[in-house]
This record gives structure tokens, sequence and C-alpha cells, in this order.
């Protein structure tokens, strides 16, 4: 059994995990190394990872479900802040942890054994006995002729041993399994203070069979201790949170939940959760109850509205004072409650097969939240379409440079069967110099500074980095900001309406934009590229990334995202991704489960809520400031270098340029919009 932990007050002390260090767990007994230096009190913690197997270089195999969290530390790590890697190569395994301590346990048995052996033959020395005994065969099957102490009673246990082996420890230690020879003569008496005095160097002190021994002992209850913490702190915390679940299922008082609560304080509240920085919505309260009108009015939802929605509101202000590290978590796993609940119903109101992609799939294979998303996303379309008019396409726009427009994401997904030119590529006044970002750190502000200096709410934005390298090669890094719109269909495709979509995999208009825009930046085939999005920009760079029809024409072969619902894309082994997750940001629980830990998906958790950082730990400049600097895990390093390597960051002679693209959703003008935009206007 091997178990996952979470953060609890039952944690390794700082010399456990120091003393597992020193052993280097990154072994085939332990798959994980904890590097020393680990603040005391710091907490491994983390979700249920998939269980593949790995290697790794010098290793040998790991276990199959050897994929659990551990603590890291580096140079210049914000003060407050701690960091958990879960994924990749590396990873903690309880059951290991336990064979470990047997194996110290018995090794000590072993040098007790001995120690009890010496001890006699100290005795026999001690009253005169014949004392020494020379054995002609090797001990411990040795290929090299050994000799040993022992008595004449003991040895002559020897001639009985058979030839497979020793019988037990005792045998090993007093037989050389040939023919004895024994002095015939006592030792003299400086022979025999020689060995009285090696014997009792051998069986007491520092560095005696004794020591090493109960040296042995203390290092397996360490391990002992530490598998027991990882055991203890996840059933603890889990305990907690099931508390406070049923608590607020049967209706106890939790903050910003009463009976008065009125229904636009509680969208404003729930969509609070999906916004830019996660303290306030943008100006619009008509999109506010656009999306709870949708709710209250469907017959399978507007039970849940009256009841989980209220709690989930609680949830909601409790996560946004992010002020316990676990709000994350208990989101999580509330919505994953609440999606088996509402999955019977909403199973039956879906189709047998639903649009995923590029692909179609049968609806049962969808995870109950998936099908949740799915059949919320198919009521906002609807409700947008009511509002809007029904979309005729998404136009992709270069900064100087020419329009594309492609299909809706729905009619067309990702674009893909609409012919589109490199347009882009043959315009350089559509490009300008850029930055060369190095670390996931400086991809994150990058994408934060991109989309705070758009000030067109209207229309979605996307950034293409290109670099030229000396070796006349290009490769390319995307970037895909968050929500920035929280009505359902209006022109701006970064909106309520594709976090829907998103999450469930139904096609949308940011994913068809994301990937016209590659097309039309030039990305050759064989070019490589990677991907970053924070939020729901997160969602859409995953779900690109692991459609098998946008890689069967792009080299998709990194993934950076931050703060994003990000488990239901199923990446390809060719894609290197690393996830970048707050334990007081709510957004990346939306999709009610855990995103997968694999050889080639790891999982940095950062938990800043006592770093006294300002505001709800979902902006991107708190993402970007917990993983400054980050270093130190293999998998995280090769990530980095596999960074630079695509952006040029360090590289003499590369030459990086930015392309970016407006993204507008096209519709025609409804009766709705035109009179909404009469009023106020004098005749």
């Amino acid at each position: 059994m091997s178990t996952t932990t979470s953060p609890a007050p039952s944690t390794p002390s700082a010399q456990d995990l120091d003393a597992l260090d020193a052993l280097d767990l990154r072994t085939p007994l332990v798959s994980t190394a904890t590097p020393s230096g680990v603040p005391a009190g710091s907490t491994p913690f983390g979700q249920p990872a998939t269980g593949q197997a790995s290697t790794s270089a010098g290793a040998g195999p790991y276990t199959p479900d050897a994929t659990l969290p551990y603590s890291l530390t580096w140079p210049g790590m914000a003060s407050g802040t701690s960091v958990v890697v879960s994924g990749g190569a590396y990873g903690v395994n309880t059951d290991d942890l336990t064979g470990l301590a047997a194996t110290l346990n018995s090794a000590a048995d072993w040098l007790e054994d001995a120690r009890d052996l010496a001890l006699t033959c100290l005795t026999d020395l001690r009253c005169g006995g014949l004392g020494f005994t020379m054995y002609t065969q090797p001990l411990f099957g040795s290929s090299q002729r050994d000799f040993g102490f022992g008595t004449s009673s003991q040895s002559s246990t020897a001639s009985d041993q058979s030839s497979s082996g020793f019988a037990s420890k005792s045998d090993a230690l007093t037989s050389g399994g040939g023919q004895c020879l024994v002095w015939a003569l006592g030792p003299s008496a400086t022979e025999r203070t020689n060995a009285i005095a090696a014997l009792e160097a051998l069986t007491s002190g520092v560095g005696s069979l004794d020591d090493a021994a109960s040296s042995l002992r203390t290092l397996a209850t360490d391990v002992t201790a530490c598998g027991t913490a990882y055991t203890d702190a996840d059933t603890e915390i889990d305990g907690k949170w099931l508390l406070l679940l049923q608590g607020v299922r049967l209706g106890s008082n939790i903050p910003g939940v009463t009976s008065t609560s009125p229904g636009a304080q509680v969208a404003v509240a729930i969509l609070a959760l999906l916004s830019a920085d996660g303290v306030t919505l943008p100006d619009g309260v008509d999109d506010v109850l656009q999306g709870l009108e949708t709710v209250l009015n469907d017959p399978l939802l507007a039970g849940w509205a009256t009841t989980d929605l209220l709690i989930l509101v609680g949830l909601t202000v409790w996560a946004q004072q992010a002020n316990t590290g676990h709000e994350a978590a208990v989101i999580e796993t509330y919505i994953g409650q609440v999606a088996e609940e509402l999955d019977p119903a909403i199973t039956a109101a879906l189709p047998a097969q639903v649009q995923v992609g590029s692909r179609t799939v049968d609806t049962s294979s969808l995870t109950p939240m998936q099908r949740v998303a799915y059949y919320l996303a198919l009521r906002s379309e609807q409700a947008g379409t009511q509002r809007y008019g029904e979309p005729t396409g998404v136009t992709v726009t270069p900064h100087g440079g020419q329009s594309v427009t492609v299909p809706t994401g729905v009619q067309d997904p990702f674009g893909l069967g609409t012919a589109v030119p490199a347009v882009a590529a043959g315009m350089p006044q559509a490009c300008t110099t850029a930055p060369q970002p190095g670390t996931a750190a400086e991809v994150i502000r990058y994408s934060a500074d991109m989309k705070g200096s758009d000030e067109d709410t209207s229309s979605g934005i996307v950034s293409i980095l290109r670099t030229d390298h000396a070796d006349g090669t290009t490769s390319w890094l995307v970037v895909v900001p968050g929500t920035t719109d929280w009505g359902s269909g209006n022109t701006n495709p970064q909106d309520l309406l594709t976090n829907l979509q998103a999450v469930s995999g139904r096609p949308t208009d940011m994913e068809s934009a994301v990937v016209t825009a590659m097309r039309e930046a030039g990305i050759a085939p064989g070019d490589k590229v990677g991907l970053y999005g924070h939020s729901q920009g997160a969602i859409t760079a995953s779900n690109v990334a692991a459609d098998p029809a946008v890689n069967a024409q792009f080299n998709i072969t990194n993934l950076l995202t931050a703060g994003g619902p990000t488990a239901g894309a199923n990446l390809p082994d060719n894609v290197n991704a690393l996830h970048i997750e707050n334990t007081g940001d709510a957004v990346p629980a939306l999709d009610g489960t855990a995103t997968p830990r694999t050889p080639t998906r790891t999982v940095v958790t950062v938990d800043t809520h006592a770093a006294g950082v300002n505001g709800y730990p979902h902006g991107a400049p708190i993402y970007a400031d917990a993983v400054d600097g980050i270093s130190g895990d293999p998998q995280i390093d090769q990530w980095t270098e596999e960074l630079a390597g695509l952006t040029g960051s360090g590289e003499s002679g590369a030459d990086t340029t930015e392309i970016i693209f407006d993204i507008t959703r096209d519709s025609p003008e409804t009766a709705w919009e035109k009179a909404a935009s009469t009023v106020g206007k004098k005749g």
C-alpha cells in the first residue's frame, strides 16, 4: 500500500528528513530524494498519482506506484513558501519505506549476533580458554581465505554444515564450512592481551558492532516514523475535510452563507474564483446574472443551486481568505462529491457520444465532473446564442498583420479543417523583438505583462515567441493568458463559456484561436513548440497539447501551466509538462480531481499562505514569485533546460521575436444588443 500526504501537524522532523537524505533515497529501494536542509515543520503533501513506472539513469527500476511527493528548497527561495514536487521521475512509496526499515532491522540483527559471538570469544579468553579458532574456509562465501574468531565448541559444528549454505545467521558467523585447525596450545600472554583488547573494541564503544547495530535500529525507527507520518497526515487531513464537508452539507454555519444570500451575490462569489486576481470581478453585473439565470432555470440544476451552490459560496469566501493552505484540496473534494451526485441525471440528459477535441468519444468515458461541465457548457452556449446571436466564427489577427477567420471550435475543432495561410511569417511588421524567458517564473511574468498591456477587453489575446537559432533551426513558445470576460458567448472568447467547455473537453473557440495563431505564425511541422497558460489559459494549452490531431501537425515538446484545472488533459509522453498549483488557490481544483503525476508530468505544489503574500493566491505574479529560481529536482532542471532551448535564453546567436494576436468571436448583432446600445442615449 502506498499513500500520499497532506498538510497536517503530524509530519517528519527535520532530523528524520536529514537522516533519509543521508541514505540517498533516489535508489531502487526508495524512489525519491528528500533534499537536505528542509526547514523544520515543512510538510510534504499532494494528491494520488497515476502510478506509472519510470526509470532514472543509474538508479534502476522504480516501483510502479512510486510517484508520491517530497519537499524541495533552493537558494533564494521566498521566505515562508513551501514547495512540494510530485510526478516526474521521482516519488516516495511508503511500501518502500516499510521495506527499508525491515532491512535495516535485519542488518542490525546480524550485527548483534556477531557481537554476541565476539563476546563469547572474549569471555573464553578472559577465563583462560583456548580462545582462537583458525578456519581453512572463508566466512560468508568469500573467494579469499579469511580467518575469524570463535571457540572450539562452536567450530565443531562446521563439519555438519551442508554445501547448500548456512542454516542460520549464527552458522554463518561460526562456521567456515570446512575443517577447522585449532591451536593446540593456548595463546601467549601478549597474544591474549591483544586479542582481548581487539574484542573489547569490536563489541562495545564508538564504531563497535553494538554501536553500528544501535545506529541501524535508530535509523529504522526514523524511517518507520516518516512512513507513519505520511500515512497519518493523509488520514488526518482527509478526516478534517470530511467533517467540514459533512458539516456544510447538513447546514452548519460557514462564513458567507446565510439564508438571505441574494442570488447575484451567490454568482459573484463563485465566479470570483475564476477571476484574473481572485478578488473582484470586472464590471458587468448583467453577465453575472446571465450565468445565474442559466443555472436557476435548468430543471436538473435548480435543486443544486438552492443547496450546494450556497455551500460553495461559503467555501469560496473561506478560500479567498487563503490562510490555511488547504483550500484547494477542500474545494476539489467538495466539487468531486457534487459532480458524483449530479452525474446520473446529467448523463441521462447527454447524448451517448460527444465531441472532445478533435475526436468523438463515448460519453461514459468522461469523468462525472467532465459530464457535468459538458452539460453546463451546452446550456451556456444556448444562453449565449439567445443573447449575442449564433457565433459565426473566430477571427485571429496578428498585430500589424492580416486577419484569418476560422469556424467556431464546435463547428471545426482547433480550426484544423480550414485552410490557414502563414500570414504573420511573411509580415515583418507583425514581429517585434522580445525577451527570452529562461525559467518558469520568467514565462509567467512575461504572460502577465503581455496581458496587462492589453486594454481592449472586447477581444482575447495570445502571444507567440519565435526563436531563430544560430544553427538555422527555429523554435516557439505559445503563451495563453486567463479569463477576461465573465459572460458566455460575447466577442471575447476568453470567457466563462470557454471555461466550461475546456474543463469538459468540448472544443472551444480559444483552442481554435491558439492553433490558428500557431499556423499563422508559420510554425513548421518539425519545429519544437512549448505552450504556457495561466488559469483558463492553462486548460486551453493543456487541451491543445493533448489532442492527437494537433500533435500530428506540430512537434509540441513542453507545457507549463500555472493555476489551472488541467487534470482532464491526457497528455502524450512526448510532452514534458510542468504544472504549478497553489494550495490556497481553488481554481486548479475546479475540475474536481487531482492533476495526474506521471514520468512526464511534474506537479509543483506551492503553499504561500505563510509567506505573507497579498491577495488571493491565484494571481500570476504570486505564482512567479513562488517558483522564482526553482531548481534541485532533476525533472524540473531538465524542463528548465528544455525551455531555454526553446526561447534561446543564454544562447549565443539566438534571436527571439514576438507576435501578438487579437482573438475575436464573431456573431451578428442581436435585437437585444441593439436595444442595449441605445439605452441612455438622447434622441
